[in-house]
């Protein structure tokens, strides 16, 4: 339900070993989606980079609002998010990815990954506005940063891919 933004970070259990295996099935998640698109050891590249940027981000902003304790169910519900998302857009990556694609089809997909991340960073929004207790527009900043960073950073360290 957090895909429609009905439940909060605080509606997950805080368990340790619950955010550590979502963080898990979010990389492998990740390297299935990837699989056809990048060579393996890139594709793992980037996934732990998008990890440890999700990770610090969260933890830097929380700790500036006095909110650590929220840690662990912010990021089981930022990476559990990630993992359906990731899993959504695996069948529109493939076909972008097929150089056979006729022009509208690709056009059509494009504007549905579009889409995808659009409703992706609205969720990551409501996210960060119930764990930060901020409004939705503070909590869009926020994942729009996120997002930027997590660009910016990935292309800075893998110029070519």
């Amino acid at each position: 339900m957090m895909l429609l933004l009905k439940t909060a970070p605080e509606d997950l259990p805080y368990s340790f070993g619950l955010m550590n295996r979502i963080i898990f099935l979010y990389l492998v998640s990740g390297l299935v989606v990837q699989s056809e698109l990048v060579e393996p050891s890139l594709s793992i590249s980037r996934m732990i980079l998008n990890i440890v940027i999700t990770l610090f981000f969260s933890y830097v902003i929380l700790s500036a609002l006095k909110l650590k304790a929220r840690f662990v169910q912010t990021i089981s519900a930022l990476v559990g998010v990630g993992i359906v998302f990731n899993l959504l857009a695996w069948p529109l990556l493939i076909q972008l990815g097929e150089a056979a694609s006729p022009e509208p089809v690709a056009g059509i997909v494009s504007l549905l990954v579009l889409l995808l991340m659009s409703w992706e960073l609205l969720v990551t929004a409501h996210i960060f506005r119930q764990a930060l207790n901020v409004k939705m527009v503070q909590g869009i900043m926020l994942a729009l940063g996120l997002f930027f960073i997590s660009i910016t950073l990935s292309q800075m360290i893998f110029p070519d891919s």
